[in-house]
C-alpha cells in the first residue's frame, strides 16, 4: 500500500493541512476521526495497539540510530550489503526485521542491541 502523501501534489497536501486546521479550530471531528478514536479507546484492541506501538518504537530507534551515526540510507545500505530501498522499508515499518539484521544495522550505526522481556 502506498503512503497517502505519495499520491498528492504539494498544493493538495497544503489544502488538506488547511482543512484540518479549520476543523480543529471549529472543534469539528470527522467521521473518520471518530472511528479512529473509537478504535484506539476500545479495550478489545489494546493488545494490537501495544504491538503496533512497540513496532513504531523500533522503527524510530532505527531511524534515530542512523541519523546519530551521520549516515544516509544509501551509506548504511552499502555497509550492510543491501539497497537503500530496503533500508527505507525497514525505517518505515514496511518490512519485518530479523534479529540478525537488527544487530548488523545497530553495529553499522555504532550501537548494540539490548532486548528486555517485560
Amino acid at each position: 500500500m502506498k503512503d497517502h502523501a505519495e499520491f498528492l501534489t504539494e498544493e493538495q497536501i497544503a489544502a488538506e493541512v488547511e482543512q484540518m486546521k479549520r476543523e480543529i479550530e471549529s472543534g469539528a471531528i470527522s467521521a473518520e476521526e471518530k472511528e479512529r478514536n473509537a478504535y484506539f479507546t476500545d479495550p478489545a484492541n489494546a493488545a494490537e495497539i501495544e504491538e503496533q506501538q512497540a513496532r513504531m518504537d523500533l522503527v524510530i530507534a532505527l531511524y534515530e540510530a542512523r541519523k546519530a551515526a551521520g549516515l544516509t540510507q544509501k551509506q548504511l545500505a552499502e555497509k550492510l550489503g543491501t539497497t537503500q530501498a530496503n533500508i527505507a522499508e525497514l525505517e518505515r515499518g514496511k518490512r519485518n526485521i530479523t534479529f540478525l539484521t537488527l544487530a548488523r544495522y545497530a553495529r553499522a550505526c555504532g550501537k548494540r542491541v539490548a532486548v528486555t522481556l517485560l
